[in-house]
């Protein structure tokens, strides 16, 4: 009070204007100090509104958070995208009437019901996430309810508009945005740094693919499947199918099976498939010329163990017939004579002693023997003791069935033909391949008739296996695969799909085998997507398109495959 009495006396002592002008000072202070506390006031408010405690940053984006380039299939259909979503977050301190938030938020966060929503919203923390992807519409509807403590970030996710298309090829992002899976993942800098990215799938002949497997999973009551189609002279992958699948958009959810990718990292022993291999070795290195005579009459007996035929024969056979009608023990006879340096050399050729060079990183190692002895080379001939993944196989049917040159699958879209020197077998040899694989499915005596479509000269082999259990085979359990190419006088696709498990049914006379399986699926992909892919039909019975398939063989006997099998 003293001091103030002072100060009234002393202001009371000076002049007028001397008075007047340390008045106006002082109330020039007073205002600069006020305002600062209004400025401070409001940083505080502005810090609380953003800063809603260091467990909330942790799952929310920052602002600078770029948008993602995005994925397109080689016709510029986009399969992933960069849009905005709200991340809606309750702070359980601000909350009023948990109860009656907790059934207000349930009407417009369906996902989940009242009481996980009650749980979430009554937790000790001042962050309880409640979705962190949710539409602005979503978002608007949230805000009408008017829930107190019910707060909302606007950020960036990714979205993919397809769902389930190509989800194993995709893959998938974190809630950062950063490629965890898929070719997200592979291609993660290039997407981040904003950049787009065109795959070699084809999302239309991807849809064929996926609705053909699936329907062969369902009447075969499989457990799974997978498909690829291949372009033979980029080794671009046009579809690629695993199932079961998942949606994209939801990764973070599914189960490990469908996670799992069979395409390309399953490992199989994928059978008589191996079997084209192993005949193009053997003209190849010049051991056989295709009308060889192969003893597949006597039996074969490799250390305890005797190598059958699945249909056993009465005659012996060429090179060229061993392969037709699928003979194990005709296989095994030829791989005998090649010896394991030649049998090793072309199979790491063609690459299956390392993982392929696919851009994805979910990819298998091929399991080869340890010990290679006669065994192993008998076994490898017709596909046992050696398992790849179907990309692997794929591939290598593409360079035997092909021009013979290396080819190396990709997933991104080429402008022109990789540059390939890398000659695995002369033109000579595949062009004999070729008019052997037509043979395995327009022969009546070939395991792959049911593969047949009128026009399209389709060349494939079969292969059945039994799934490997413990230390031996599960008779039970089948892999029953079929790869193809088409059309078999000029070659310009590949074809693999796969069944893994099925079981017999009444109208396959409860045989479960390729011919069956594999093969019948593998026709009725190409009769749709031929068109598509701009193979025209064709008359097979014209001069020069018998000439190319021509070879210089016997008539086999006319016994039909009544059960079309390896």
């Amino acid at each position: 009070m003293k001091i103030w009495s002072r100060l009234i006396r002393l202001i009371s002592d000076m002049p007028a204007a001397e008075a007047r002008r340390v008045a106006a000072s002082r109330l020039g202070v007073v205002r600069i100090v006020a305002l600062c506390c209004f400025c401070a006031i409001g940083l505080r408010v502005g810090w609380l509104a953003i800063d809603f405690s260091s467990e909330a940053k942790a799952f929310t984006p920052t602002i600078e958070q770029s948008v993602r380039g995005d994925i397109l299939d080689r016709n510029g259909q986009v399969m992933a995208t960069t849009v905005p979503v709200f991340e809606l977050y309750a702070d359980p301190q601000e909350i009023l009437d948990p109860r009656e938030a907790a059934a207000k938020l349930a009407t417009v966060l369906t996902d989940m019901n009242e009481e996980t929503i009650y749980k979430r919203i009554t937790r000790d923390t001042r962050y309880a996430e409640l979705a962190w992807r949710l539409s602005p519409k979503k978002y608007a509807d949230v805000l009408r309810l008017g829930v107190a403590g019910i707060h909302g970030r606007r950020k960036l996710t990714r979205a993919y508009p397809n769902a389930m298309a190509a989800a194993h090829v995709l893959g998938g992002v974190n809630k950062d945005g950063q490629g965890i899976a898929g070719i997200e993942h592979h291609q993660n800098t290039l997407l981040a740094s904003g950049t787009d990215l065109t795959l070699s799938i084809d999302l239309n002949i991807q849809a064929i693919l996926r609705e053909e497997i699936s329907s062969q999973i369902d009447l075969f009551e499989a457990i799974g499947g997978a498909g690829i189609i291949q372009d033979i002279e980029t080794g671009e992958i046009i579809a690629m199918v695993s199932l079961p699948d998942y949606d994209a958009n939801h990764m973070g959810y599914i189960a490990d099976d469908h996670r799992f990718n069979r395409a390309t990292k399953g490992l199989y022993e994928l059978g008589s498939t191996f079997k084209v291999m192993n005949t193009a070795m053997a003209l190849e290195s010049g051991v056989f010329a295709e009308t060889d005579m192969i003893d597949v009459v006597s039996t074969l007996r490799v250390g305890h163990h005797i190598i059958n035929d699945y249909h056993p024969e009465k005659t012996n056979l060429n090179v060229a017939e061993v392969l037709i009608v699928s003979s194990n023990k005709g296989s095994a006879r030829i791989a005998d004579k090649i010896g394991a340096d030649i049998q090793k050399h072309y199979l790491k050729e063609l690459g299956f002693f390392e993982k392929t060079a696919l851009q994805l990183p979910e990819l298998g190692a091929p399991l080869i023997p340890s010990r290679w002895g006669r065994a192993e080379i008998m076994t490898i001939s017709y596909g046992h003791g050696i398992s790849v993944t179907p990309v692997h196989l794929t591939s290598a049917i593409a360079t035997t069935a092909g021009s013979g040159m290396l080819i190396t699958p990709t997933l991104i879209k080429q402008s022109q033909p990789a540059e390939i020197n890398v000659q695995v077998f002369s033109p000579q040899t595949t062009a004999k391949i070729r008019a052997m694989m037509r043979r395995v499915v327009s022969h009546p005596r070939g395991t792959a008739n049911k593969a047949d479509v009128n026009g399209y000269l389709v060349a494939g082999k079969t292969g059945t296996s039994e799934k490997i259990s413990g230390n031996g085979y599960d008779k039970k359990a089948n892999i029953t695969s079929f790869v193809s190419v088409f059309p078999a006088n000029d070659p310009k696709y590949v074809v693999f799909t796969m069944i893994d498990e099925p079981k017999g049914q009444k109208h396959s006379f409860n045989f479960a085998t390729a011919g069956w399986v594999a093969a019948p699926v593998a026709g009725r992909i190409i009769q749709r997507v031929a068109p598509m892919l701009g193979v025209h039909p064709i008359d097979e019975n014209m001069p020069e398109i018998r000439q190319s398939l021509m070879l210089n063989l016997p008539e086999l006997e006319k016994e039909g495959a009544k059960h079309a099998s390896f």
